[in-house]
């Protein structure tokens, strides 16, 4: 009996030991894995995204089928205007099914899937950002490993992601605003992992519909200075950025007619957008509070929305919209700065 107990003893100190000495997650690897979990597992589930904004707040509920590594289905579920309405994605292509009113709106967006870095601009990302471990937790009714995006700069966490511990795909994202609140979650309510998926589930369907072009920007450029050359203006760039921001991209496109230039600037999670064209059209802010500002010496507006941000205003024949995930102060500031 002695020697028995012993041995039960000799073998539990040897697991604890194991235990110990088993390195701990690398929450850096973790997120790599994240990346190239949605292109290697299929499954089908249900999702639940909730903006929360300043003055309201926004719930999307939809069942989703993935067949990896491209192909995608979300069928709404709620509210009540989208309820049976789809979206079918093929790669960087993606149909908009509103079958309330008869049309296929057909776009085209490579970060569409995007897992975890804006415009899956990884490097970036983990250059501005510290990847720290949260606690375990369970979503969906799986074992749930949590990653944490921490901010070098300002020390905030600026977003909070729950990978499933055995596909590492990413079950649950909260991002979080300038103030700390949580801005936007998105969050799987049941998950299963299957391949049987029957081919006309993909298919775009089109007796009975009429196919319609979305809002198509023109190919993005990682070249600003060739694009905003073809911009047909005297067009302007911001002199100010945060820390870690950096010029992503560029188009130039027509937005309700009027050629528009697009200019994008990241720090890997979040973006800043400023649009500038000719010829400006009113800011359609009606389901929001808009308030006076100044850029500079020129009357400006600005709206806040959750972790969103946008100013408006006009200066020497050009209009602009700068739009980001940003606090107003830094906003205010970037536009200030936007010069020839």
């Amino acid at each position: 009996m002695f020697r028995r107990s012993a041995a039960v003893l000799v073998t539990a100190l040897l697991s604890s030991a194991l235990i110990a000495a088993a390195p701990p997650a690398d929450p850096t690897a973790l997120l790599r894995d994240a990346v190239a979990a949605y292109s290697t597992y299929s499954y089908s589930g249900q999702v639940q995204n909730t903006d929360f904004g300043t003055n309201h707040t926004e719930a999307v509920l939809f069942r989703i089928e993935h067949r990896a590594p491209d192909m995608t289905r979300r069928w709404y579920l709620a509210p009540e205007p989208l309820f049976g309405d789809s979206i079918i994605s093929h790669g960087d292509a993606s149909y908009d099914i509103d079958q309330h009113n008869h049309r296929i709106i057909f776009t085209k967006d490579d970060a569409l899937d995007d897992q975890v870095a804006e415009d899956d601009n990884f490097g970036l990302l983990l250059h501005n950002y510290r990847a720290t471990m949260g606690p375990d937790e369970d979503v969906a009714g799986r074992s749930a490993l949590t990653v944490l995006l921490v901010n070098k700069y300002t020390g905030q966490t600026t977003m909070r992601i729950s990978l499933d511990k055995q596909t590492k795909l990413v079950l649950q994202k909260e991002r979080y605003s300038p103030s700390g609140a949580v801005a936007e979650q998105m969050r799987f309510e049941q998950i299963s992992y299957t391949k049987a998926f029957p081919a006309a589930l993909f298919s775009v369907p089109s007796a009975g519909y009429t196919t319609i072009q979305g809002t198509f920007h023109g190919l993005p450029s990682n070249d600003l200075r060739a694009v905003v050359k073809t911009a047909g203006f005297e067009a302007r760039g911001p002199q100010y950025l945060p820390d870690g921001f950096l010029p992503i991209a560029g188009d130039v496109s027509d937005i309700k007619g009027t050629r528009t230039l697009h200019l994008l600037y990241s720090d890997g999670l979040r973006s800043v957008s400023l649009f500038q064209n000719a010829r400006g059209a009113p800011l359609d802010a009606s389901h929001y509070t808009v308030r006076p500002a100044k850029v500079g010496p020129h009357d400006a507006k600005y709206l806040e929305d959750g972790s969103m941000t946008l100013v408006a205003w006009a200066a020497d024949g050009l209009h602009f919209e700068l739009v980001g995930e940003l606090s107003r102060e830094e906003m205010l500031h970037i536009a200030a700065s936007v010069a020839p």
